[in-house]
């Protein structure tokens, strides 16, 4: 009998976004250096804001909760994705990614409220900077220093097809189960932003 799930803390993207991201990778896997990577599945994609673990499904109510809380005094944003990037760095990428542009400031805004949340229920905050993005691609753990150097040389010297803004206006609660095809993801909870909220645009502007 399961007792938890692997769950984690996103935004779920439209279709739109996932048909364009689709154009990217097909955009990518043109060049000679990019065969062989581990294709995300576009039409699946997310922007993780807290990975959680595996939870215990009793805890899963309190979690939703939390984020319903937030979402009531949230409004919805524009968020736009643009630029290759790379993880750990574009000289050894383990990860491809597409970074955001519009929409970063109440993205990064977003987050820090799911952090404080979710830390009165006994998760620990994040311990390195919160850098929001899409990911692509996973390079293959057998790939040589050269083949990765490859890949890495092709960020800021690609030109990518554009990718429609979106609207955020809900966080969800997602269940992530690994299989050898790739992850499979189910929605556990939806809060939707509340319109308009007690929380306004001008409260995002950082204090001087």
């Amino acid at each position: 009998m399961t007792t938890t799930v692997r769950a984690f803390v996103g935004l779920e993207l439209p279709e739109a976004v996932g048909v364009a991201l689709e154009a990217v990778q097909e955009s990518l896997q043109v060049h000679p250096a990019t065969q062989g990577l581990h294709w995300v599945d576009a039409y699946d994609s997310h922007l993780t804001l807290k990975f959680l673990g595996e939870i215990a499904i009793p805890q899963l109510p309190a979690l939703v909760g939390a984020l319903d809380t937030i979402a009531e005094r949230w409004e919805p944003f524009e968020l736009s994705l643009e630029a290759l990037g790379a993880f750990p760095n574009v000289h050894r990428p383990n990860v491809l990614w597409v970074g955001v542009s519009e929409g970063h400031k109440p993205l990064i805004h977003l987050f820090n409220a799911v952090e404080v949340a979710l830390k009165k229920l006994g998760f620990k905050p994040e311990r390195g900077e919160f850098f929001p993005h899409v990911t692509l691609a996973r390079v293959p753990q057998a790939w040589t220093a050269a083949q990765q150097e490859a890949v890495g040389a092709l960020i800021g010297t690609v030109d990518l097809p554009p990718i429609p803004a979106f609207t955020v206006d809900a966080v969800a609660l997602i269940r992530s189960i690994l299989t050898p095809e790739g992850a499979e993801y189910t929605r556990l909870g939806n809060s939707t932003f509340n319109e308009p909220p007690p929380l306004q645009e001008d409260d995002w502007e950082d204090e001087e």
